[in-house]
């Protein structure tokens, strides 16, 4: 092949690599937006039942609808930066660091994940620290949607009536957290990809056919902005530990 030859055909290649990220954010664009529509009438009527509007509740009650509003409002947020993110790849999530208690925070995501864990069949362990866990510095929201991420991941890729353990504890002068699940684990050839943007593995798309790939993408980026780190350890048809490190000061 000759040199203009060769050219012509990385021409090709890179147009159809163009073409295939378009695609992909206009797909993403399209999901984002069908996302909002249904959010943004939940929290209206999310806000009617905490007003009053159709009848008293106990306080546990409306606590739980608190709960429901506030976890919806965390989600309109999220697509809003996504789409941005989307349109500009340059696009970096605000953070706001502070004082955070980190066992609250996955004790809630955990929470979150039951009923979706029950169905399946799947026992949601969270083994909390021996001790009093101190308070880590960090976005709250951010390590929040990281976390949510591997553990969505957790329970979608589980064989059905097995364990996710989530584990917290200290190290040093960092805090680990492990998400553990005993399902269909990731290839070996395509593990160096899995942190990838839009990337998911053969088999999660035999086993789940719709996914974004944005998930692990996003909870590297979120891990690494906060000076810490993400690995994980997997066999095909076994499972996987993903294994987040944080300090517990930011430098």
């Amino acid at each position: 092949m000759t040199p203009k030859e060769q050219i012509k055909q990385l021409e090709i290649k890179l147009a159809e690599c163009e073409r295939h990220n378009t695609a992909k954010s206009e797909f993403l664009s399209i999901v984002v937006h069908q996302l909002r529509t249904p959010l943004s009438g939940n929290k209206w009527i999310f806000k009617m039942l905490l007003d009053g509007d159709l009848g008293a509740f106990t306080d546990e009650q409306k606590e739980i609808i608190e709960k429901g509003y506030e976890s919806n409002e965390q989600m309109i947020k999220l697509l809003g930066e996504i789409i941005i993110a989307n349109q500009n790849e340059d696009y970096e999530f605000k953070y706001n660091f502070c004082k955070s208690d980190l066992e609250k925070i996955i004790e809630s995501v955990v929470t979150e994940f039951l009923e979706e864990a029950r169905v399946k069949g799947i026992r949601l362990i969270f083994e909390r620290p021996y001790k009093t866990f101190p308070l880590v510095e960090l976005d709250p929201e951010k390590i929040r949607l990281a976390i949510q991420n591997i553990i969505e991941n957790a329970i979608k890729y589980s064989r059905d009536d097995k364990e996710v353990i989530i584990t917290l504890m200290p190290k040093n002068t960092n805090v680990v957290i492990s998400v553990q699940d005993f399902g269909i684990g990731i290839t070996k050839i395509q593990q160096d990809k899995i942190f990838q943007k839009f990337f998911r593995a053969d088999n999660a798309k035999e086993h789940k056919k719709h996914g974004t790939g944005l998930g692990l993408f996003t909870a590297k980026s979120v891990v690494e902005r906060h000076h810490g780190t993400i690995t994980f350890e997997s066999t095909q048809d076994k499972g996987t530990i993903f294994t987040i490190t944080l300090p517990v000061e930011q430098p």
